[in-house]
């Protein structure tokens, strides 16, 4: 048969709790036929000695966080230099500074002459090439000058003539003209972009100056004589046969020369046929044609002294550049 197990009263569980130090009210009793069991007592952290290597990681961070807190000042009473190292300071830097000043100078300088050599050389095919024209031009005003010669010596007829073809292709080819256009493209863009300024010999500047008024000059001879033309051509109407006229003008497809042009551009037109005469003797009409013939006669041949004077300036031009710049070969 089994034993019964003892059921403990409260007053023995007093006891016995009292003597193990625990206080006598303590509920935590087991029920009616439980066996007690005793609360478990939480575990007891020990402590041990720190290791060496520990304490020497501990030491780290501490210097680590002293060196993060301390702040650093300036010595506020140092040594102040002498003013002798102050002034080789100073000339160092200055030195420093002019130097790179000269060297960029010299660049620029090197630059300039070598743009002005190019300028130069443009200089010296652009006169070239008027002076060729020049040499062109002259002689056709000279040629029309006395085409318009022979013309007034027809009308001054006052009456038929024999060769009044050669009237009526004079009269037609007077109203034809054409203007010298200097090759001045360098000199433009010289004067425009202020690259005027590289040229250094004054001489040439001063050439280049006179040339451009010469073609100014130029230029206002050839609107006079423009205007001249228009006035003439009411009268032409007049006095000859428009239908003559039109029938000696073709269409011509042929690009024209600096001579052709020069003298009036005659390839598309020829001498009519026969004899043709004036529609009007009208002696009032006849002295003002030409009256306006003899104006643009005095306008050629100053076109021509003017002409003539761009020539000899370019000559000298050409000289004084060659002789500047070495450009002999060029």
């Amino acid at each position: 048969m089994g034993r019964e197990p003892r059921i403990k009263t409260n007053e023995a569980k007093a006891e016995r709790l009292k003597a193990k130090g625990l206080p006598a009210d303590v509920q935590n009793y087991s029920a009616p036929g439980i066996p007690y069991s005793e609360p478990e007592k939480p575990p007891t952290t020990e402590r041990h000695a720190p290791t060496e290597k520990e304490e020497l990681q501990t030491e780290n961070r501490q210097l680590q966080t002293e060196q993060m807190e301390v702040h650093h000042h300036p010595d506020l009473h140092h040594k102040e230099k002498p003013w002798k190292e102050y002034l080789l300071e100073y000339l160092m830097i200055f030195l420093a500074v002019m130097t790179g000043f000269f060297a960029e100078s010299y660049r620029e300088h090197r630059g300039d002459r070598s743009k002005e050599r190019e300028y130069a050389i443009n200089i010296k095919k652009d006169l070239r090439t008027d002076t060729a024209n020049i040499n062109i031009w002259i002689p056709s005003l000279y040629k029309r000058v006395t085409s318009f010669d022979t013309l007034i010596t027809c009308l001054e007829a006052l009456g038929p003539i024999k060769n009044g073809s050669d009237m009526y292709y004079l009269a037609r080819l007077s109203t034809r003209n054409s203007i010298f256009e200097p090759s001045d493209n360098t000199i433009l863009e010289m004067k425009s972009s202020g690259s005027l300024r590289l040229i250094q010999n004054r001489e040439i500047v001063n050439g280049l100056m006179d040339f451009e008024r010469y073609i100014g000059q130029y230029n206002n001879l050839f609107d006079i004589e423009g205007k001249e033309n228009m006035l003439s051509y009411p009268l032409l109407g007049e006095l000859f046969d428009a239908t003559v006229f039109d029938k000696m003008v073709g269409v011509v497809n042929k690009g024209l020369t600096e001579r052709e042009y020069a003298g009036g551009s005659t390839l598309n037109m020829v001498r009519p046929p026969g004899n043709p005469q004036l529609l009007s003797y009208d002696k009032q009409k006849i002295n003002l044609l030409v009256y306006y013939f003899h104006q643009r006669k005095s306008s050629f041949m100053g076109e021509m002294r003017r002409l003539t004077a761009q020539k000899e300036l370019a000559e000298k031009l050409i000289e004084l550049i060659d002789k500047e710049y070495n450009l002999e070969d060029e």
